[in-house]
């Protein structure tokens, strides 16, 4: 069934439209990538270990973490890497040739 399905979307598309695809979503990866870097970049360490020594885990900004910066910036994070698994699989899909 999935070698059916392949060379249905292989017939279908041009080599020249599919290296464009490629070519674009390797741009858009790369971009992303370095977007990644970024915003990891910007994130502070955090000692998890620590707070559980001192109780300091049930304070007002513990229950409240995902409203801080470091909240917003864990989502980024995790968004930004699930788009570049999308576009990896994408790739991948479109990048097969007989």
């Amino acid at each position: 069934m999935l070698d059916t399905l392949n060379s249905v979307l292989l017939s279908a598309i041009k080599y020249e439209t599919r290296q464009a695809v490629l070519m674009a979503f390797a741009i858009i990866m790369t971009i992303a990538s370095i977007a990644i870097i970024v915003v990891i970049m910007m994130q502070k360490g955090t000692n998890d270990n620590v707070g559980v020594i001192s109780g300091a885990s049930d304070t007002f900004y513990g229950k409240n973490k995902e409203k801080t910066k470091e909240g917003i910036l864990k989502k980024i994070t995790f968004g930004l890497f699930a788009f570049i698994l999308v576009c990896a699989v994408i790739c991948f899909v479109v990048g097969i040739t007989d």
